[in-house]
């Protein structure tokens, strides 16, 4: 059997669409990436600072900060809590355990400390229901 061929008028060509596809999907994925990347402007809560009523002013808590300073001097390392020096890690465990469970510990270690006592105190914080634990970012 023969396939008729039909005489094409003059000026008709074939039409590629596989490279036509192939673009629009680029273009596609283009636009998704670029969309699931911008941030939408104007949802971040923000309050307007009106006067405050002197009949509505509460008390306010005296914070929960606890500083942790790590220093390591030759082989040993020492640890400061409110810049107030303890005498080793179990009573550093002792004063964590007597803080309450909302408290924010900043744990500060000098460039010189090795990780090790670092993630140490962290875990241990961790431990003691201590969810809180921020390290300060040098400036």
């Amino acid at each position: 059997m023969r396939r008729s061929q039909r005489a094409r008028p003059q000026g008709m060509f074939d039409l590629q669409l596989t490279s036509l596809i192939d673009l629009v999907f680029l273009l596609l994925t283009y636009f998704l990436f670029t969309l699931a990347l911008s941030a939408s402007e104007g949802v971040l809560p923000s309050k307007i600072a009106v006067g405050e009523d002197p009949s509505e002013q509460q008390e306010q808590e005296p914070s929960d900060d606890v500083m942790v300073r790590i220093v390591q001097t030759g082989d040993s390392v020492q640890y400061f809590v409110d810049d107030w020096p303890i005498a080793g890690f179990a009573e550093l465990v002792d004063r964590l355990a007597r803080l309450p469970k909302d408290s924010l510990i900043v744990i500060d270690a000098a460039p010189t400390v090795q990780t090790e006592p670092v993630v140490r105190t962290y875990n241990q914080c961790l431990k003691l229901g201590l969810k809180r634990v921020v390290f300060p970012v040098a400036a």
